[in-house]
């Protein structure tokens, strides 16, 4: 737009009051700066935009069209403002986060109900995808954050904070699975596993430790989503690999046996994840609120 927005501004209201000192006196200027607005609007626009009559002025058929686009125009401007200012006061808008289902059913929950309590008019769009496949929705802008655990590799500068270290444990359903007999890990090897993708994190840690114990494990079943893990091991397929808080989350976790080793299985760092440029007002508070408890940087 090559005219200059105060000179619409100025239209309006003269098309609205039909008088130069009734306009002059709502924007608090005098009549000659008005009058000097409304020559060069119509010069620039190359026709009369109002007559003026004993009354005041009145608009040309040219400036009844005019009105129509540019008070429209307006309009949309002024619900823009006030959109924005509702963002900014935390009064509307959206959180789009990244996360695994084990990790959102951990962390996520409470405070989303918290955040909420604050802020009610704020939704939350929760996206349950692979690593690699998060961090670039992040990259795109079509998410906030992430909340998932380490490695997240980005090739953009993100700002990582460490929240929670997660213990990780092997467990069966011991009323289908009975005569298990594992003292060591290298026991495991004679039994059904049921093991996360080979893509997870979680997964490639455990591959590493296990090598270290000079053992090498062989699911029969690989899964990307710990909920079809917790079924095929309630069903007594075979012995699973979890975050132990999944466990005790469980309504039925009595029915659950932890296998426990003389050494620990790897932990887990659960970490939020984000572009600091591209967070909102509302995301930039959630961020605020997840990290208060940080266990690191």
């Amino acid at each position: 737009m090559n005219t200059d927005y105060n000179l619409y501004k100025i239209f309006l209201y003269l098309y609205e009051e039909k008088s130069i000192s009734k306009t002059a006196n709502k924007l608090y200027v005098s009549q000659p700066a008005i009058s000097y607005s409304l020559k060069e609007l119509e010069n620039q626009l190359g026709y009369t935009l109002f007559y003026r009559n004993s009354k005041g002025i009145e608009p040309t058929l040219e400036a009844k069209e005019l009105y129509s686009y540019i008070s429209t125009a307006f309009n949309i401007l002024q619900d823009a403002e006030e959109h924005i200012k509702n963002l900014n006061d935390l009064n509307i808008g959206c959180i789009r986060i990244g996360t695994s289902s084990h990790i959102g059913v951990i962390y996520l929950s409470d405070y989303i109900a918290e955040f909420r309590k604050i802020y009610p008019g704020i939704k939350f769009e929760i996206v349950c995808k692979s690593t690699p496949d998060m961090v670039e929705m992040l990259e795109m802008r079509n998410i906030d954050l992430i909340v998932d655990t380490l490695p997240i590799n980005s090739k953009k500068e993100v700002t990582k904070v460490t929240l929670s270290k997660l213990q990780n444990c092997f467990a069966y359903n011991k009323n289908l699975m009975k005569n298990i007999k594992i003292e060591k890990e290298s026991d495991l090897k004679n039994y059904p596993l049921i093991l996360p993708s080979k893509t997870s994190s979680i997964r490639s840690k455990l591959d590493e430790y296990m090598e270290s114990q000079n053992t090498k494990l062989t699911p029969i079943v690989e899964l990307s989503t710990t909920e079809m893990m917790l079924e095929m091991v309630r069903k007594g397929v075979g012995i699973g690999y979890f975050v132990k808080n999944i466990i005790d989350n469980q309504n039925d976790k009595d029915n659950f046996e932890v296998i426990n080793f003389k050494d620990k299985l790897p932990s887990v760092d659960v970490c939020c994840v984000y572009i600091n440029d591209f967070l909102t007002a509302a995301s930039r508070k959630f961020v605020e609120l997840i990290t208060s408890n940080k266990v690191g940087d």
